[in-house]
């Protein structure tokens, strides 16, 4: 499967590339790209979620070049190690600039996105620390749009000390929804129904603590010690007991061991599993995420993706910080996190985004 997402900009095309080409993918792939208008100087492919190219996409990446000639460039930035690898083996560091940096002149940063839990809210001092406070405050006063991109519902960031910053937009449930500045929904990414009728049949055999969460309304089936401790270790609220209504659902937690993890993720083909907690998951939409989130927000806004900057510290924040223009991890992040990113910033509590933002330039 092959998402493609063209914007322009002067002389620049921009692809940004989710998913495989090969075979099957690489006429759509070409007919995508179609006709190059007169005058581009660069075309510039964004490879963070192209997961692998197969010869197929290669033909189209050299019937592409010889259509440009010399006068085009072509440049891969956000490239994996596997999609190098067939890069390096086929010489195509020869036509096509291959790298996992963005252009300079894609460092022309329009939005922030910000995880809250350990990256903008502090687990040790349960607030927001004032030095990012005042860095956001200059973004705020530049013009960068400031977004949450939460796994939280709005219910729940109402209840931290974070709401009364100039926020622009709000992605939660784990970008699945995305509401604007005035807190109104603009798009959103519900788990497919079919899928969601397992997850009810979950709900309702009631084998394990599972909260299904809709547009408006979250609830549990039963509430045991384990999700008592789990939402207390990160100041999360429990919802109330409820039934099923028949709504959209957008996320859906459990609170499990390893071994109910490990059989949900191989049960569950139309969802993505993500921990937050050694006890607690969330589950959303396969096509869903933080980064999906993101693009969403970028599609309303006419942005581009080399426009956006996103902080993160867990799992689950690992597709935005790929996917974003600068990815930046937290010093407190997981390894996994900071492997994927473009920077790693000092602790949340050691004025992280401030150093970070410092060190891009982006506030004095």
């Amino acid at each position: 499967m092959l998402y493609i997402r063209k914007t322009s900009s002067e002389d620049t095309l921009y692809y940004d590339l989710n998913g495989r080409i090969d075979s099957v993918t690489a006429v759509q792939f070409e007919n995508e790209i179609g006709d190059i208008p007169p005058g581009t100087k660069e075309i510039v492919f964004d490879c963070a979620r192209l997961d692998f190219i197969s010869s197929s996409g290669l033909r189209v990446l050299l019937m592409l070049k010889k259509k440009v000639g010399n006068g085009c460039k072509l440049t891969a930035v956000k490239v994996n190690h596997s999609v190098q690898n067939v890069f390096k083996l086929t010489g195509f560091g020869d036509i096509i600039t291959v790298s996992n940096e963005l252009p300079e002149d894609d460092l022309d940063i329009q939005a922030a996105f910000f995880d809250v839990d350990g990256t903008l809210y502090s687990h040790s001092t349960s607030q927001v620390p004032e030095s990012t406070r005042a860095a956001l405050a200059v973004l705020h006063q530049k013009g960068i749009k400031l977004v949450i991109c939460t796994g939280r519902s709005l219910e729940e960031l109402s209840k931290l000390p974070v709401m009364d910053m100039p926020w622009d937009g709000y992605l939660t449930l784990n970008g699945n929804l995305c509401l604007d500045e005035n807190k109104n929904m603009f798009a959103g990414n519900p788990i497919d129904s079919g899928e969601v009728d397992i997850l009810v049949r979950i709900f309702q055999a009631s084998r394990i603590p599972f909260v299904l969460i809709g547009e408006e309304n979250r609830y549990i089936n039963y509430v045991d010690d384990v999700v008592i401790d789990t939402q207390a270790s990160t100041k999360g609220t429990i919802p109330d007991i409820g039934e099923y209504k028949g709504e959209d659902i957008y996320q859906c937690l459990a609170f499990v061991a390893d071994k109910d993890r490990i059989m949900l993720e191989d049960m569950l083909d139309e969802c993505t599993i993500t921990s937050w907690n050694k006890t607690g998951i969330d589950i959303i939409s396969k096509s869903g995420g933080k980064a999906a989130g993101i693009e969403m927000f970028i599609d309303e806004y006419h942005l581009r993706r080399g426009q956006t900057i996103a902080f993160g510290d867990g799992q689950n924040d690992i597709d935005m910080i790929r996917y974003a223009g600068i990815g930046v991890a937290m010093g407190n992040g997981v390894e996994a996190l900071k492997s994927a990113a473009d920077y790693v910033t000092t602790d949340i509590d050691d004025n992280g985004i401030s150093n970070a933002l410092k060190h891009l330039g982006l506030i004095p």
